[in-house]
């Protein structure tokens, strides 16, 4: 499938900003699942944009303002080619006694997204929901796929009632959320276990009947969880939807949590104060 994304944050200061820095998580990934057919980013005001790939793989741009100016506007224009992978989940014929063993022998690469992180925490109440779902004998799949739904059935969609600060250990009382609570919550019980998740910033198509998909998330930036398989292959879990990631899925970057994928970030000299405007369109072409 091919996709036509648009992006465009708006930064209005309530008084003229001296000086800003911004560095920036919004080109689409080139992957086994995607290719991206082109990329532009522009800037009001225009300056010089400078490009660096991160700890994770991620293309990432930064730039400065150093003069004044009232408002800060970032628009990106995307073109990418989603490509379909048949069977993710095949040739993964283990239980999650025999996972866990292979897992032990990568360790140390796969050392970052098995620990705790800025946004999510290890807690008594993620182990004990991984020992329900993740018995030692139950095929590795199987126990993925229900965890799943346990998220997608567990947390209701509910915009507004949460921040990027919310804990896990608050999703476990709240009970609701956005894809970003479903994917930390959903990676904090797999890292419980001892199987290494990351979570993926992206985008995804406007719902359509035919995904079955059950949460209307609407259009806008999305997120869902990779899983390192035995097989030595990320596959894509989405919790919100209770899908697997597919062709109308568009990874932007991958991370620990939130905090290593922010789309945009910066710092601004001048007085407090700010509106943030922004508008998303993703459109299949």
């Amino acid at each position: 499938m091919k996709f036509s994304i648009s992006h465009r944050t708006e930064y209005v200061y309530t008084a003229a900003a001296l000086e800003s820095f911004s560095e920036l998580r919004c080109h689409p990934q080139n992957c086994i699942r995607q290719t991206v057919l082109s990329h532009e980013m522009i800037l009001s005001p225009s300056v010089p944009i400078y490009f660096y790939t991160d700890y994770f793989g991620n293309k990432t741009s930064f730039f400065s303002i150093p003069f004044k100016h009232n408002r800060l506007i970032v628009e990106t224009k995307s073109i990418v080619l989603t490509h379909p992978y048949p069977d993710p989940l095949g040739g993964v014929n283990l239980s999650v006694s025999e996972a866990l063993i292979i897992y032990g022998f990568e360790r140390f690469e796969l050392f970052d997204f098995l620990l705790p992180s800025k946004y999510i925490s290890l807690l008594s109440e993620t182990k004990e929901l991984s020992s329900k779902i993740f018995q030692r004998e139950k095929p590795l799949i199987e126990a993925l796929l229900e965890l799943n739904q346990f998220i997608h059935l567990f947390l209701s969609y509910a915009p507004g009632t949460t921040d990027i600060s919310t804990s896990v250990s608050d999703l476990l009382k709240l009970r609701k959320g956005v894809c970003q609570d479903y994917s930390h919550l959903m990676i904090a019980v797999l890292r419980s276990t001892g199987i290494p998740a990351r979570y993926v910033s992206g985008y995804i198509e406007p719902i359509k009947e035919e995904y079955s998909l059950k949460q209307p998330i609407g259009v806008a930036t999305h997120a869902w969880v990779e899983v390192y398989l035995p097989n030595k292959k990320w596959v894509g879990f989405d919790p919100t939807n209770n899908t697997v990631e597919g062709e109308y899925h568009i990874q932007i970057a991958v991370g620990r949590d939130y905090d290593d994928v922010a789309p945009l970030r910066g710092i601004f000299k001048g007085y407090h104060g700010q509106e943030l405007n922004v508008a998303i369109q993703v459109e299949r072409v």
